[in-house]
């Protein structure tokens, strides 16, 4: 968990993930119920992929930033539903048979009197250590005894 005692500069890993067949399948495959599961698309089926210029299937690029939010989920709990936002940019395609990792790095925190607001770099590596995703999240986290304001 990240807290006011959190140096600057601290990175964050979360873990690896393959992005295999199954897990692009599952995402991007439509309905199980849908007749003709899955869905051939660019995420599922190479020679769709192979249409659009692609090597082979890619990831949608909700799977990698899922793993972002999943790494903000878990350094700041809770707290990143009620009040946690992020920015990203698509750099370079996941692909069926990558692994990838989120990461982050704390770049800022500023408090008031209520709560700390932190800044994070964020980013999703691939195993070769190209980044396929890039960008900020910030989050803000109440102050212990403080209460949420809710509107």
């Amino acid at each position: 968990m990240i807290d006011d005692a959190t140096p600057l500069g601290t990175t964050f890993d979360g873990p690896v993930r393959r992005m295999s067949i199954e897990r692009l399948l599952a995402f991007s495959g439509g309905r199980f119920s849908e007749p003709g599961w899955p869905a051939r698309n660019l995420h599922t089926d190479a020679a769709k992929a192979a249409e659009a210029g692609l090597a082979r299937p890619i990831a949608s690029g909700l799977q990698p930033q899922g793993h972002i939010i999943r790494l903000m989920l878990d350094l700041s709990g809770e707290a990143w539903s009620r009040a946690g936002s992020i920015r990203l940019r698509f750099r370079r395609p996941v692909y069926v048979g990558d692994s990838i990792r989120a990461r982050a790095r704390l770049t800022d925190r500023t408090a008031d009197s209520q709560a700390i607001v932190y800044t994070l770099e964020v980013w999703s590596e691939r195993q070769d250590g190209e980044i396929a995703v890039t960008g900020s999240a910030t989050c803000r986290i109440q102050k212990a005894g403080e209460q949420e304001e809710r509107h």
